[in-house]
């Protein structure tokens, strides 16, 4: 019996990401993973934008996704780790305060909706991970990645804090290494592995480039520092801040030219996919540093 879950695409992913999710399809279609489309779906809200004018109401918007997905009664996933972090805090507070819930749902009454507190949310990762299994998936592996050094960026959103998540450890993590390995390309240990690139931030690139640039540097400048022929990620908002990063610094003539990848585009190459079929043709940055390591 195949695993199945609601899809929960996004904003990013479905458009500024497009590739990403191309690449989430084909490589879940092959390991006979379904995804089923829910139509009635909207924006997360990140706690930066409608929470922070009013929390009640910002929570509400959160929430109507919970409880959509609760209808399906189905697991759902993300695609994005900044989603995956909104909405598991939001499952979090109204399970740990039912007078919020009680506010929460007097608000979703207003759609026809109701959050029971039944949804399980998950990310394209904690599937591969916890419900396929590292098993499973080394068998899948057909043209392993020997020649290619990867450091993993884990981001914040998909375990910290560790109380809406619960996935891997926040302060040592090791599960995007472990994923990686099983492709056969070498996990490298670096400084900034568990830095935040300020994606989900990029409304903070709109207040400061240059200091949004010089994180990026700095993520960049310590893969480099230990011999990465890439980035990889579990987020679309990292892959964008990361890309878009080196594309600024280039206008300063910085060039690293180091690939950011999602972990499923690794996974998909090392299942022997073809690179196009992965979306990596739509990547802002050359994917010339990997495809010619295979």
């Amino acid at each position: 019996m195949s695993l199945e879950y609601t899809l929960y695409p996004g904003c990013v992913a479905s458009t500024r990401e497009i590739g990403y999710e191309m690449s989430v399809r084909k490589v879940f279609e092959a390991l006979d993973i379904s995804l089923l489309k829910e139509e009635d779906f909207s924006c997360c809200q990140p706690a930066c934008l409608v929470h922070s004018i009013d929390y009640v109401k910002g929570l509400a918007l959160t929430t109507r996704n919970l409880a959509v997905a609760e209808e399906g009664a189905r697991p759902m996933m993300t695609l994005c780790s900044s989603c995956f972090g909104n909405l598991s805090r939001a499952k979090y507070l109204l399970d740990e305060n039912p007078g919020l819930r009680n506010d929460v749902n007097e608000l979703l009454k207003l759609a026809g909706r109701e959050y029971k507190g039944d949804v399980d949310i998950q990310h394209v990762v904690t599937i591969l991970y916890n419900d396929y299994t590292l098993e499973k998936l080394k068998d899948q592996i057909v043209k392993p990645l020997k020649n290619l050094n990867a450091a993993p960026f884990y981001g914040c959103h998909i375990f910290m804090p560790e109380k809406y998540s619960h996935w891997d450890d926040p302060e040592f993590p090791e599960k995007l290494d472990e994923l990686i390995t099983i492709t056969g390309a070498k996990s490298l240990d670096y400084n900034e592995k568990t830095s935040c690139c300020i994606g989900c931030g990029s409304f903070f690139g709109e207040v400061s480039e240059n200091a949004s640039v010089l994180l990026a540097e700095n993520i960049l400048e310590s893969a480099k520092s230990v011999g990465a022929n890439c980035l990889v990620t579990t987020c679309p908002f990292c892959i964008m801040q990361l890309e878009i990063g080196q594309i600024k610094l280039r206008e300063k003539e910085i060039d690293f030219n180091i690939p950011v990848l999602h972990y499923v585009d690794l996974l998909g190459l090392a299942m022997g996919m073809d690179p196009d079929e992965l979306g990596l043709n739509l990547r802002r940055t050359s994917m010339d540093p990997v495809l010619s390591r295979l």
